[in-house]
């Protein structure tokens, strides 16, 4: 996998470390209803300042805040997210299935999420949904919005997706963003794929992870976060081997 471009030269991959070595999954989606403004805020509320989320494209190409490809599980509606438009998708209830219901919590846009996170001066990790028949023109759109809203600040943003080539096509339009590769598992080239595009971290399935692969990570001194921590045992294990930090649904068991 060659590239022309020399990623090490053009950018530091440094990034603030997550308070408490957490970051908010999908907001605080063991206690909120995830991906949601209320989640968002909790998440703030709980002294978290990172918060990953998902973002997919509409049909009328606008970005909202949805980890399913459809509508069915997390609101009133049902459908795929990109047969429908911005303003279809805004009709929606998104927190009445959750336990309690909170009702009037509307899907997200990513414009309105991240002006929440910039009032609540939160990091975002944005995944991207949905790119793996089209990787260029989703990397290409999410360029371009990031442009377009100059208020954002970019070093708090990441970018990360389980689709490679979208996350290549960024790094080429975007050489100074944080991109986290996101990944279900260690490979044998997944710290020479790190390394040659000069990714930020790799953020890796808990239940995958060994600590061969996090030594190997560490030697070549990219930090490893790790998906989804909810048990403290479990955190505090990994804690102990030295990871960057843990993506959380339940951010209040494992504050200390």
């Amino acid at each position: 996998m060659g590239s022309k471009f020399n990623y090490a030269v053009l950018m530091n991959t440094t990034f603030n470390v997550p308070k408490h070595k957490l970051i908010g999954h999908r907001g605080v989606a063991g206690l909120r209803p995830e991906n949601t403004y209320c989640s968002f805020v909790y998440a703030s509320e709980l002294d978290l300042d990172w918060i990953e989320f998902d973002t997919l494209l509409t049909l009328d190409e606008k970005w909202v805040v949805m980890h399913d490809d459809t509508v069915d599980r997390t609101t009133n509606g049902y459908g795929l997210v990109r047969d429908m438009t911005l303003q279809e998708l805004e009709k929606l209830e998104a927190g009445l299935w959750f336990l309690p219901p909170y009702p009037g919590q509307k899907i997200p846009t990513l414009a309105g999420t991240l002006d929440m996170a910039r009032q609540l001066n939160l990091f975002c990790n944005i995944e991207i949904k949905g790119a793996d028949h089209t990787p260029e023109h989703h990397a290409l759109l999410i360029t371009q919005f990031l442009l377009d809203h100059s208020e954002v600040d970019l070093s708090k943003i990441m970018l990360s997706s389980f689709t490679l080539p979208c996350l290549i096509k960024i790094r080429e339009l975007m050489p100074l963003i944080q991109i986290g590769y996101l990944i279900e598992e260690f490979a044998a080239n997944t710290i020479t794929i790190a390394q040659l595009y000069n990714f930020s971290c790799i953020n890796c399935n808990v239940k995958k992870m060994t600590s061969e692969n996090l030594a190997a990570a560490t030697a070549a001194r990219i930090p490893v976060f790790l998906y989804t921590i909810n048990e403290p045992v479990i955190a505090k294990f990994w804690l102990s081997k030295g990871i960057a930090g843990i993506f959380t649904d339940r951010a209040d068991l494992l504050l200390i």
